[in-house]
This record gives structure tokens, sequence and C-alpha cells, in this order.
């Protein structure tokens, strides 16, 4: 059972980690240019393009901590203890969790994809 448990929790980690890199990579791609245009009495406002590319640079760290967790998982799967820390656990499942709802509530609502059907205006 804890092999398969291994398993299971590398996937978990593997979906959290394809969410928190796609998501917001997809995000600051297409908004860049929109976030770069904000400008206060004629002069840019680069303070939203910086504090956005911080955020992205953050979700680019806590992607690599999941595919740490999911190698981690796999590698350590035959013990009894994974050696992975319960907030990490915890904060992986729950988060995409929550994601993945939100998606699929998207979907039934709108009939588009969440996050990825978002347009700069």
């Amino acid at each position: 059972m804890s092999s398969a448990k291994g398993f299971l929790w590398s996937f978990v980690f593997f979906l959290t980690a394809a969410i928190y890199s796609s998501i917001p990579t997809y995000l600051i791609v297409s908004y860049w240019q929109w976030l770069n245009s904000f400008t206060m009495d004629g002069r840019p406002v680069y303070t939203i393009p910086l504090f956005t590319l911080f955020l992205w640079i953050i979700s680019l760290v806590v992607t690599l901590i999941y595919i740490v967790a999911m190698i981690r998982a796999i590698v350590q799967r035959k013990n009894e203890d994974l050696g992975i820390p319960k907030g990490v656990k915890g904060f992986g499942l729950v988060s995409s969790i929550i994601v993945i709802v939100f998606m699929v509530l998207w979907y039934i609502l709108f009939n588009e994809i969440a996050f990825f059907s978002m347009i700069p205006p």
C-alpha cells in the first residue's frame, strides 16, 4: 500500500506543479504588454509589472518545491514515512482541489476554460 501511496502523492504533486507553473506563466505572458502600458501623469508605472514578475517568480519556486516533492515521493515510496512535510502535502492537495473545482465550475457556467480564456482588455 505504501508504494501506491507514493505514486498517488507524486500525482498530486505533479498536478500542483503543473497548476503553479502553467497558469501564472500564461497570465504573465498574455498580460505583460498590458501591464507595461500603465501610465500616471504621462510617466510609466513599473511597480505593477515588477510586482507581477515577483509573484511569477514565487510561483516558479513553489513549482520547483513540488517537483522535488514529487520525485521524493517516488524515490521513498517503499518507506512508511515518505519524508514529505504535512504542510507540503496539505497545501498541494487543498490548492489543487480548489483550482480544479474552480476550473470545472467555470467551464460549466461559462463554457470557457478558466484563466486560459482570459485576454487583456
